[in-house]
């Protein structure tokens, strides 16, 4: 009889892989960490079509890495952290799509309010900049909505 040894494998790497990433942690925290990290978010839609891979994948890809960078940056101890997801290049694109990366982040941002979300987690403060005015009504409520919850915490 044959045996289904992925789920084995796919555990003791995973329990591998946390154990490195432990060990990374705990060398990097031994030095200095800097106060303020800056991101800027990049969907690379040429590489999601050149891959064929459905649209918004690579927005989406994109966020959950951010989370994965923000848990990071919270357990090394940077106490700043600036997120640049929307230029104002963005809106040469088509209209669809313009529309559809405003659904997306408005998405996003009322995924972070939810209890179990990375913001509640670790306290986070989300302030958003610039001219929100050129973005779309709903994206722009979610965005107060985020910042009066996160900073009333």
């Amino acid at each position: 009889m044959h045996k289904d040894t992925g789920g084995i494998t796919s555990h003791l790497l995973g329990g591998l892989s946390s154990c490195l990433r432990r060990c990374i942690f705990g060398i990097l925290s031994m030095g200095p960490v800097p106060h303020h990290i800056t991101f800027i978010i990049d969907g690379n839609r040429r590489f999601a079509k050149k891959s064929n891979l459905a649209e918004g994948i690579d927005h989406k890809a994109g966020f959950s890495s951010l989370i994965f960078m923000l848990r990071y940056c919270y357990k090394l101890g940077v106490k700043y952290v600036t997120v640049y997801a929307f230029s104002i290049d963005n809106f040469k694109r088509k209209p669809k799509e313009v529309q559809s990366l405003m659904e997306f982040m408005r998405e996003k941002i009322e995924e972070l309010l939810q209890d179990k979300s990375t913001i509640n987690e670790y306290g986070v403060k989300l302030h958003f900049i610039e001219n929100l005015q050129l973005l779309a009504e709903p994206v722009r409520i979610s965005m107060k909505k985020a910042m009066k919850i996160s900073w009333s915490s």
